[in-house]
């Protein structure tokens, strides 16, 4: 017989379970509140880092799969026959191998985690991805943000060429001295963005729409149609980027389903390739960039076993400023070196294995950066003109070799765009609900430049003001273009327009913990991760 005393109470059962559920819900909504918190990205004006709504399409020329943005819904799917294959180049279009598209192609952005106690305890810094509160819309449908940060407190910030560049506050501005801003190793490899590989060629060039003139990569003495370029001779010989087979500027797959006006030129580049050479050690090889009115020069000297970076004006051949000779490791006859040549935020890199074995910085000022880039400071209308095509080339000298992988990257590139909303940014500066229609309209005169895009309006951040851009500069709404602040937000916290204060920063973006998912069947909803695309956030 079962004792009173042994009887299950119950009630006091039922109690504890509930107790525990309300702790659990309480460290949850703390952990929420204080620690981390999801988001998903609706949009693409962080792409390629993070992608909001899109489709994925597959190449079927080259093989590879790209995504290409898509507007929020409830906006129909566009048509996406006319897309690029991104591998192959703008110049062809309906190469992304898609007929037809309807709404269930369509995608969901990346979900992500946001760290919220780093920034009390560590404060943002330079480059983090972070989530803050439109100062715009803090309550719409539109209220959380997520860009990069590039501005800090007490800075000014102009965007010139495409970099950033700032200068202190506590200047006298005829003294103003802007200079360049650094990424990390670790954001740089993150934020490259492939304009060519030498792993994707076209299947059956026939089919396109236009006559192919092959890899943009092409030299006498070169065999460059397959996924190895081949030199049989030991003599000199030269690869040559053909900017008509294939642009070096800015233009992304990811927009192409969007009406994207103008693009820039870029020189901001990475030149990676894997190099097996017959004789490594009577090997000579320099990669040359001109650009900025200046030549730019990498050179393994095979039998001195060295590096050296080189970078001189084009109007003075006798100005050289150069690295080394610094000493490196030959490889053996048809071994692998992979190489990466850098020039990036005023800086050239020399890399072997990933690791770097050589720099090269140049500290040019806001004005002599435009001055080398387009040959004046005074452009009132800087969106109306890019700067010349950079010139590529690799040449080599005293071994046959090959070159597998062979890619080119560029950078991230800051438009100048306008208020209006030219370079595809038309419509996107409303003014907000209960603002003041007057100093809105002041702010966001026809056609002026966005804030920090010339030197006569860069934007002036207080000890709580942080300049935010997002990564797919061509359709980011971001600081650039905001205007006035929402009227509770001039009222409640601050009133700059164009910034985000400190006080709407809600975190740092940390982890892609859900890429955008598969689906199960054709019309099926999306539910399986792409767990190709789980990463941290750089």
């Amino acid at each position: 017989m079962t004792s009173a005393a042994a009887r299950p109470n119950h009630e006091a059962t039922i109690v504890e379970t509930a107790q525990s559920l309300v702790v659990a819900f309480v460290l949850a909504m703390t952990f929420r509140g204080f620690v981390t918190e999801g988001f998903v990205i609706p949009t693409g004006s962080m792409a390629p880092t993070l992608m909001g709504q899109h489709a994925l399409l597959h190449g079927d020329q080259t093989g590879s799969d790209f995504p290409v943005g898509l507007p929020t819904k409830p906006a129909p799917v566009p048509d996406l026959s006319s897309v690029q294959d991104p591998k192959i180049g703008p110049r062809f279009r309906g190469s992304g191998g898609i007929q037809n598209a309807d709404d269930s192609d369509r995608r969901m952005g990346d979900r992500i985690l946001v760290l919220k106690n780093l920034l009390p305890f560590m404060g943002p810094k330079r480059w983090d991805v972070t989530v803050f509160k439109n100062p715009t819309d803090p309550d719409g449908p539109s209220a959380n943000y997520i860009k990069r940060l590039i501005g800090m407190p007490n800075e000014m910030v102009w965007l010139a060429d495409g970099d950033v560049f700032v200068a202190p506050t506590d200047v006298d501005s005829e003294e103003v001295t802007y200079t360049v801003r650094r990424k990390p190793e670790h954001v740089q490899r993150a934020v490259w963005q492939n304009i060519h590989h030498s792993d994707f060629i076209p299947a059956d060039p026939m089919q396109l729409d236009q006559t192919y003139r092959g890899a943009p990569w092409q030299g006498t003495g070169w065999d460059t149609t397959t996924r190895v370029y081949r030199c049989t001779s030991a003599a000199a010989s030269r690869l040559h980027w053909e900017s008509k087979v294939r642009q070096i500027d800015d233009w992304t797959s990811y927009n192409t389903a969007r009406a994207t006006r103008g693009f820039f030129n870029v020189a901001d580049l990475r030149i990676g390739a894997t190099l097996k050479a017959t004789d490594p050690t009577a090997l000579t090889t320099r990669a040359e960039l001109t650009a900025r009115s200046h030549r730019f020069e990498w050179v393994i000297n095979g039998s001195a076993g060295t590096v050296e970076l080189r970078m001189s004006p084009m109007d003075d051949a006798a100005s050289v400023t150069t690295t080394g000779p610094i000493d490196i490791d030959i490889p053996g006859p048809d071994e692998p070196i992979n190489v990466e040549f850098w020039h990036v935020d005023q800086r050239l890199s020399f890399f072997i294995d990933g690791e770097e074995i050589a720099i090269l910085e140049y500290d040019w000022s806001g004005r002599e950066r435009m001055e080398h880039a387009i040959g004046r400071v005074d452009w009132t209308r800087p969106e109306q003109l890019t700067p010349p095509a950079p010139d590529l080339a690799l040449h080599f000298e005293g071994s046959p070799l090959t070159l597998e992988r062979v890619e080119l990257d560029r950078d991230l590139y800051y438009r100048p765009s306008t208020i209006d909303g030219s370079n595809g940014r038309r419509g996107h500066n409303p003014v907000a609900p209960g603002a003041d229609q007057d100093a809105h309209r002041e702010l966001m005169q026809n056609a002026s430049p966005a804030m920090a895009t010339s030197r006569d309006k860069p934007v002036v951040l207080g000890p709580d003001h942080f300049f935010m851009l997002g990564d797919n500069s061509q359709e980011s709404l971001d600081s650039r273009l905001w205007g006035t602040a929402h009227p509770l937000v001039a009222h409640q916290v601050d009133s700059t327009p164009f910034v985000v204060n400190r006080s709407l920063l809600i975190g740092k973006a940390w982890v892609v913990y859900f890429p955008s998912p598969f689906r199960l069947s054709e019309k099926g909803p999306g539910v399986i991760p792409d767990f190709g695309r789980l990463r941290f956030i750089r």
